[in-house]
């Protein structure tokens, strides 16, 4: 039994290129990367889909050093292959440091994270440390989570004591990027199946979810992807239950950062599944809820579990584990009869197009990619951009620690929907009859009588999943379960950003902060009396200062508040 892995192997605009609901398909910047496999041209450069989304961000200085990580289970990735391919293709990608599991042996190579590391590695900005957190397990969460700690800088394998302080690098801040999720309706087999198994499942999951919260609260922004599977009700288990619809955890955390997947429909689009077509560059494009045919799949039909079913698509819905969180309170409306946290927070493509990765199963050649494993990477890069952007200026970095600049507050905040492409169309629901009857059908009657999913009857009838027992979600206008609140554009919220820290003309002036350094010696520890105005807690370094010590002089803890306009709240300047 194995966690879901999302990402699935099958055999230049503008900086506001997402302001309007349509794009124009970006060119191959190498033509030697332009590869047809067979006689269909497939399969993107990352610079290509960062291009779409406002990447890469200017920078007017070097920034402050940060770190990303991604998260690998059971698996690691040629870092030659990963390389060669993106020099080839005219890319300069980043080097990484494998971090593993302390007492496991490194994994073998794979699919996952050769997508994740292909994706990543070459849209990180200046003074990143790309790590992966890998661990030999590829269902244990909270040893991948407790590893994605100890990779950022974080100190053991007690996250109550994990501090912002210890992070490698502390004013730039961490991002981990983690692909592997389990439906929660089949949690309690993952669980079951870890080895050995904790005698108190409950106690398990509430861990991991500790573990979460303590990456957020020491600033670390953790990007988990929501899932390929629609709506559910596939097999095995672990990757949902028959019959039921479900989103995947941790990607339902309220401490991660959860995103769902698009593709890029000509504008003509009529609603049905994209089957394999070449890419074209310079047509225009539009980002709907990705739901691909004859693609692959991570889904084994109920019937017949030897035959894979050929639907993949973006996965969301409402939590059963986790209640709703408050930064989610303006989007309730979209389940007004539950209180479950709401999944996905955002989206980036998944597929149609494909992504461009080398084949892991054959070293020196390529192949094609998609799943939401991308989409997480890609969002990634995009906040590590957004960091480099504001620290380069003196300015105070997203994370996921609370306050106004946490990551969740940010994207729902009114202030920041310009930022995002609202997708409106398509569906979650693998299993509707527009995919076999009608005029968008993709595929045959034939073909589904022959794998039992349509009887012989005339008209024929679904034998099971279908629509009517398994349905999905359908994306609308502002915040859905299919792809969130949107595809971001990462220029236009590093632009936002920016301009919130900026002081207003006549607006109140900073306001430096200064305390005795408390007893431990640390100023990590400083209380939160002095968080008035909205600022988060934190950013406080050491200096010296006249006041202390009756006036002769001495240790200090210190940092600025900047009030922020558009945020009316006040800002640490880390």
């Amino acid at each position: 039994m194995a966690a879901v892995a999302a990402g699935l192997l099958a055999p230049g605009l503008s900086a506001e290129a997402l302001a309007a609901d349509t794009f124009t398909a970006p060119a191959y910047t190498d033509p030697d990367c332009e590869i047809a496999f067979g006689s269909t041209v497939l399969g993107l450069t990352p610079d290509m889909i960062g291009s779409v989304v406002g990447l890469p961000i200017p920078l007017p200085s070097a920034p402050a050093p940060q770190t990303v990580v991604i998260v690998s289970m059971g698996q690691t990735a040629s870092q030659t292959d990963v390389r060669d391919m993106l020099q080839y293709c005219g890319l300069n990608p980043l080097t990484w440091t494998d971090v593993l599991k302390p007492g496991d042996t490194t994994p073998g190579v794979d699919s996952e994270a050769t997508l994740d590391l292909t994706v990543i590695s070459a849209m990180l900005p200046a003074n990143t440390t790309l790590k992966t957190a890998t661990i030999a397990s590829s269902i244990d969460f909270k040893a991948a989570l407790l590893n994605a700690g100890n990779a950022c800088g974080l100190d053991g394998t007690d996250w109550t004591q994990w501090r912002r302080s210890q992070l490698d690098t502390p004013t730039g801040g961490c991002i981990a990027s983690m692909s592997y999720a389990v439906f929660e309706d089949s949690l309690p087999n993952l669980i079951a199946a870890l080895s050995p198994p904790p005698p108190d499942p409950q106690l398990w999951f509430e861990e991991v979810e500790g573990i979460l919260a303590a990456l957020a609260s020491s600033g670390v922004i953790t990007v988990v992807s929501s899932g390929d599977e629609g709506s559910g009700g596939c097999l095995p288990l672990t990757r949902g239950q028959q019959n039921l619809m479900a989103p995947q955890w941790p990607s339902t955390s309220a401490h991660a950062l959860s995103v769902g997947g698009t593709m890029w429909a000509p504008t003509t689009w009529n609603g049905a599944a994209i089957t394999p077509v070449s890419y074209v560059p310079g047509q225009s494009l539009m980002p709907v809820t990705w739901r691909n045919w004859n693609m692959g799949s991570d889904c084994l039909w109920d019937e017949s579990p030897t035959i894979t079913w050929p639907g993949i698509g973006t996965t969301g819905g409402v939590s059963d584990l986790i209640e709703r969180p408050s930064y989610q309170s303006s989007v309730a409306g979209v389940a007004p009869s539950s209180v479950g946290r709401l999944s996905p927070d955002l989206a980036g493509l998944a597929g149609w197009p494909t992504w461009l990765v080398p084949d892991a199963a054959n070293p020196g050649q390529f192949t094609y990619a998609m799943g939401t494993s991308a989409a997480a990477p890609l969002m990634a890069a995009g906040l590590a951009q957004v960091n480099a952007a504001l620290t380069s200026r003196g300015m105070t970095p997203l994370d996921n620690s609370g306050g106004p600049l946490d990551i969740h507050e940010v994207i729902y905040s009114p202030a920041f929907a310009s930022v995002f492409n609202d997708v409106t169309q398509g569906t979650s629901n693998l299993w509707s009859s527009d995919l076999w009857t009608g005029p968008t059908a993709v595929t045959t009657v034939g073909f589904l009588q022959g794998i039992g999913f349509l009887d012989s009857s005339v008209p024929p009838v679904p034998t099971a999943n279908t629509s009517a027992s398994i349905t999905g979600y359908t994306a609308g206008v502002g915040y859905d379960l299919t792809t969130g609140l949107g595809v971001p554009n990462f220029a236009t919220l590093a632009r936002l950003l920016i301009a919130a820290q900026t002081p207003s003309p006549g607006g109140p002036p900073p306001i430096l902060q200064q305390v005795p350094v408390p007893a431990s010696g640390s100023c990590d520890l400083v209380i939160t009396d002095y968080d008035w105005g909205g600022a988060s807690s934190g950013g406080w370094s050491r200096s010296w200062a006249q006041w202390t010590n009756g006036g002769s002089g001495g240790p200090v803890c210190t940092r600025t508040l900047v009030y922020s306009g558009s945020l009316r709240y006040w800002i640490v300047q880390r």
